[in-house]
């Protein structure tokens, strides 16, 4: 059995479908690889021969076990409309924050929450190419097009790159909110000693 680059077809769905068969082995395992991948079911892949099922499996394990590289992009399509991929966090407001950090809590919840992460990076675009404001209101709805619709090395290329950003956003996040204080601190003061200072009255 021959398989066309499978990478080329897996979507987000089936890779997590995938990655929670670990309390599987044997033959469990290979059949149900070979369902998620082929994406007929259960009923087909239970009518092969045992060794044209192993077959199946070997010819897919060996695809799987090199994932390609996918480069970042600024712009990803699904299902026919394009995004704008929030890059910087410079661009990234506060229910993205807070979303991201929902669907990141444990080391697990990256592959299980993929495509929540994803679709909170996820913004509509005008004319194709222009970023409209990030919706979060249709957040369930793009969770569910990554899943069923985006390739898994799509959403794997860019939750590598943002997530190593990530990472070094909670290191420089004390800092950052140090300065917004000491900011906002200055601002008081300056609004405070505006304050208390005596009016000038005309006349005398």
């Amino acid at each position: 059995m021959q398989y066309n680059n499978i990478w080329k077809k897996l979507t987000v769905g089936q890779y997590q479908l995938l990655a929670d068969l670990n309390h599987l082995e044997g033959w469990e395992y290979m059949r149900s690889v070979v369902a998620i991948v082929e994406g007929n079911g259960f009923d087909q892949v239970d009518n092969y021969p045992l060794i044209d099922l192993r077959k199946r499996y070997e010819a897919i394990a060996k695809q799987l076990e090199k994932e390609p590289f996918k480069p970042f992009k600024s712009f990803v399509k699904i299902d026919g409309k394009r995004y704008y991929v929030t890059r910087f966090f410079d661009e990234i407001n506060t229910a993205q924050f807070v979303e991201i950090s929902e669907w990141n809590k444990t080391k697990e919840d990256g592959v299980k929450n993929l495509h929540l992460c994803v679709a909170s990076l996820l913004r509509e675009t005008k004319l194709g190419w222009f970023p409209k404001k990030y919706n979060g209101k249709d957040h369930a709805k793009r969770a569910t097009l990554v899943k069923e619709k985006m390739l898994a090395v799509e959403a794997l290329g860019l939750s590598a790159f943002f997530l190593a950003s990530w990472v070094r956003l909670l290191e420089d996040l004390p800092t950052y909110l140090d300065r917004e204080m000491q900011t906002l601190k200055e601002e008081m003061d300056a609004l405070t000693s505006e304050q208390d200072s005596p009016s000038v009255t005309g006349g005398l």
